[in-house]
């Protein structure tokens, strides 16, 4: 992208798309998903001091400025057709930062989401770590559920927060995704399942309330084992379908789908043991599937106008 964009140049509701930092958590999800980005933010516009913007970002939403971020490119994507004004995309996004609208804080679930709308179990030499990592993802989403931590308010990632607060200023500025990609792994799921309801849904609320040990020391092994082996797999060609799974794999990323719609969907039923009702109810939540990469190319009206110039003040 040749284009430069003046810090100065940002207009209220610009989209900021970074590149990865050194974080690993970062990196996997720009890896995940295949993607030369990894975070989201709003540029505040020049009603606010130079690059001021709003991020969902732990532990809450706030106001930051970009010009912390110079050693990372960032992208710029505007609506297309442009608006002569984003103000009502930003009175909601400065809303939830008065509101303190918290951070999904517990990253571990929502990589765990990626890897599986991003199909990376069709890599068989990493289905043994991804289902470590939603095992104890899966922890983390029954110790939320059980706290009640969020207290009826929405969690959010970055991206899902940007395209949640395009889509609360109305129909006239919702960010269109393109098509219902990424549930390939899904559907292989409930066709499987639904080959056997009875025996595979016996399996899977059996083990209903058994979770793996959550620590801070289990979850930095199993970043770490996903980086380490993703960051050797960059090459390898993406399959469009899984391979044949185990019963065993089926079952435990079945089963943390569905604890993922129990912690975030509210109208879940969450007496049912039928696992392809939460399936099907995971494929409706569509907002939390959106990552940096879809604001980035899997968009229908937003353009990349650029990149940031961070010495054009």
């Amino acid at each position: 992208m040749s284009e430069k964009v003046r810090v100065s140049e940002l207009k209220a509701g610009d989209i900021l798309l970074l590149e990865p930092s050194e974080d690993k958590i970062s990196k996997i999800i720009a890896w995940v998903t295949r993607s030369a980005v990894s975070h989201t933010a709003l540029s505040c516009g020049p009603c606010k001091p130079t690059g001021t913007v709003i991020e969902e970002t732990p532990p809450c939403a706030i106001e930051d400025t970009i010009l912390k971020r110079t050693a990372r490119t960032a992208y710029v994507m505007r609506l297309n057709p442009e608006k002569s004004s984003c103000q009502p995309v930003m009175d909601i996004a400065a809303r939830y930062v008065s509101d303190q609208l918290p951070y999904a804080r517990a990253q571990l679930p929502f990589i765990g989401l990626y890897c599986i709308s991003n199909n990376i179990l069709g890599d068989t030499g990493l289905q043994g770590i991804i289902t470590k990592l939603v095992k104890l993802a899966m922890g983390i989403l029954m110790e939320l559920e059980d706290a009640a931590i969020y207290k009826g308010r929405e969690a959010m990632m970055c991206s899902q927060f940007a395209y949640h607060c395009y889509k609360e200023a109305g129909a006239e500025y919702e960010i269109h995704i393109k098509g219902d990609t990424g549930f390939c792994l899904i559907d292989q799921m409930m066709e499987a399942i639904q080959k056997d309801p009875a025996r595979y849904n016996s399996r899977i609320f059996a083990l209903n309330g058994e979770n793996r040990v959550v620590t801070d020391e289990s979850v930095d092994e199993a970043v770490s084992e996903l980086y380490e082996a993703l960051s050797k797999n960059q090459a390898a060609p993406r399959l469009l379908t899984a391979p044949e799974m185990p019963d065993s794999i089926i079952i435990e990323i079945t089963r943390f789908c569905i604890q993922f719609v129990k912690t975030f969907l509210k109208d879940a039923d969450k007496t049912r043991e039928d696992a392809v009702y939460y399936l099907e109810k995971l494929k409706d939540m569509r907002e939390y599937f959106i990552s940096p990469c879809d604001l980035f190319q899997n968009t229908l009206n937003l353009t990349c106008i650029g990149t940031v110039d961070y010495e054009g003040l």
